[in-house]
């Protein structure tokens, strides 16, 4: 890269040393497919699918040096930062998708939360769902484009299979009683109001008490977990 170039930047990751696939994340593996332990992937494009939950990335091939292109789920994923791109091979296949630094870093430490949010339990991609809503619920101050969005997710979260009992969901989704007990706090508060759509929510008084406890909820499950309660996801530097 000549002086007079402007320097690029791009959003990277590592592989997670493991990584859990199947029905309750019960199959284990070392890596990805493609990619081994801790490889270093370039993030070609910002989003792909629902939220960035899957990722188009670049990165050496397991067992050789060629690049490859590949759509990853983000949660295989591990320690999310900004950095500047050099090699001219890489540059040729990242095109523009990162053209603003200040928007990667933001996108970055928003991931790093989430792969924080995932560990420790047997349905991370849920996990990460929960903490997501749980977080637009807490930012909530008005009305929505559609008047179910809220109602719909207090409905999935009240499911007996999902934490309707939030104890029973320890392990499962959840990681401790203390994660327990932020969202009962929050159900409870959602069964006494027990309105039929989003506005019944947005316009009872008890609302504020809600975002609080949704947001007290999200902070407390978007911490990394514990030494002695580490998940699947263990990461990679």
């Amino acid at each position: 890269m000549e002086e007079t170039d402007e320097l690029r930047w791009c959003v990277v990751a590592n592989v997670a040393a493991l990584t859990s696939h199947g029905r309750g994340g019960q199959d284990v593996r070392t890596g990805l497919k493609h990619f081994s332990p801790g490889t270093k992937l370039w993030l070609v494009s910002p989003f792909w699918g629902y939220g960035g939950d899957r990722i188009e990335v670049l990165g050496r091939h397991r067992g050789g040096r060629r690049l490859v292109r590949m759509v990853v789920e983000r949660r295989h994923l591990t320690n999310f930062r900004v950095q500047g791109v050099y090699s001219p091979a890489v540059l040729r296949e990242l095109g523009s998708a990162w053209p603003v630094k200040e928007e990667a870093e933001r996108i970055s430490q928003y991931w790093n939360r989430i792969s924080d949010a995932q560990g420790g339990v047997q349905h991370q991609a849920r996990r990460i769902e929960l903490v997501e809503r749980l977080t637009v619920i807490s930012e909530t101050t008005g009305p929505r484009v559609v008047d179910w969005i809220l109602t719909s997710w207090f409905e999935w979260m009240l499911r007996d299979d999902v934490l309707s009992d939030p104890t029973s969901a320890i392990g499962h989704l959840l990681r401790d009683e203390a994660e327990a007990d932020a969202i009962r706090s929050l159900l409870d508060l959602v069964r006494a109001v027990g309105a039929k759509n989003d506005i019944g929510y947005l316009e009872h008084p008890d609302w504020p008490q809600i975002a609080s406890a949704a947001r007290a909820a999200a902070d407390l499950l978007a911490q990394p977990p514990s030494a002695d309660g580490a998940g699947a996801e263990d990461g990679c530097a």
